[in-house]
């Protein structure tokens, strides 16, 4: 399950407020979502309490470094694996250390994205390589603080190897953040919660309910298919009124 909060406006509030929701990699099915008014460990805890509700067969949760996600999941599923995010793992590295402004670190962290970020590796191979890391930078003690934080987090950041087809980054739910978010530049805000609440309600049954016509590589499988037709029941059968 790939999760991650899209912030939508509603009127009454200071700021924009979350929608939880996560996408079934192999399946693209939106099984379970929240609306609510902050990203907080509670809203996540709601998230994966559905999830448990409909006896989903959690196996692991890619995600952004939120700790409010990672611990909500691993409450309602003690088992559950935790890939944290290549991209959003990195992409702190670079702002942490001004790589976007500032020359000093860009080959540091360009070794960090060729050596342990650029494809999915084994945690073995992640070692090895993040130790050759370690030795290369071992007289820089900001490059090697990173590097040891690499390590403490190895088995977020390498997960995602223990788990067949499953992905290091949460790419596949930041493009259903993009197509919502082009849907929503025409509503310009809701004007209530639950009018909020309906409308993203009727957004995503929509989604679920159209075929696939454009997937292409590795989920070509899913083109005509519907994602809810991948996970509903072998004994149920949809029925539109």
């Amino acid at each position: 399950m790939v999760v991650d909060g899209k912030f939508v406006k509603v009127k009454g509030y200071d700021s924009k407020i979350p929608l939880l929701w996560g996408l079934d990699y192999l399946s693209h099915d939106i099984p379970v979502f929240e609306l609510t008014t902050s990203e907080s460990y509670e809203a996540w805890l709601r998230y994966f309490g559905y999830l448990k509700s409909i006896h989903y067969p959690m196996k692991i949760v890619v995600c952004d470094d939120n700790k409010n996600i990672k611990l909500a999941a691993q409450f309602m599923f003690p088992n559950v694996l935790i890939q944290t995010c290549h991209n959003h793992f990195l992409e702190n590295v670079r702002k942490d250390l001004h790589v976007r402004t500032e020359d000093k670190y860009k080959p540091f962290v360009n070794d960090l994205k060729q050596n342990l970020f650029k494809h999915k590796i084994t945690r073995e191979d992640f070692q090895n390589k993040a130790f050759k890391l370690f030795k290369k930078y071992q007289d820089n003690q900001v490059a090697l603080s990173y590097i040891l934080r690499i390590q403490d987090s190895i088995q977020e950041l390498t997960a995602a190897s223990l788990v067949k087809r499953a992905p290091t980054t949460t790419n596949i739910i930041e493009s259903y953040n993009s197509h919502l978010q082009a849907r929503l530049k025409s509503i310009k805000g809701f004007e209530s919660f639950g009018s909020a609440k309906k409308w993203l309600n009727a957004y995503i049954l929509e989604r679920r309910f159209r075929p696939f016509t454009d997937c292409c590589k590795k989920f070509s499988y899913l083109n005509g298919k519907t994602s809810i037709s991948r996970t509903i029941k072998k004994d149920s059968s949809l029925t539109c009124y």
